[in-house]
């Protein structure tokens, strides 16, 4: 893997979910759900935890490894770029099948 990428392995098929309400600029009460699985991220060598976060209604990923889809989650506001909050992730692509020796 080179270290542009980084790795990201679900540890959990298991959606943990809470929410509750908080109070807006307004003095409104916003309600709000976090939906998160659990894992783990590899870059530079290193690994580190990470809160795998769904929007609502995404069904959760399989356990397994996915490379991290930051395209997916760029976001750019008056030339400021910055991230989702929410985990888009990508199956890493399955390595070639070696031929039998002797097949063209």
């Amino acid at each position: 893997m080179d270290h542009s990428n980084a790795k990201v392995t679900v540890l959990d098929s298991q959606i943990a979910e809470r929410g509750g309400t908080f109070e807006g600029n307004k003095g409104e009460q916003i309600s709000y759900t976090t939906r998160k699985q659990k894992g783990k991220v590899e870059v530079g060598g290193f690994a580190y935890p990470l809160d795998v976060r769904l929007e609502d209604g995404q069904p959760a990923y399989p356990v397994g490894e996915y490379e991290l889809d930051i395209a997916a989650m760029l976001q750019v506001n008056k030339g400021v770029m910055s991230l989702s909050k929410f985990t888009v992730l990508r199956s890493l692509p399955k390595p070639a099948a070696p031929r039998a020796a002797g097949q063209a």
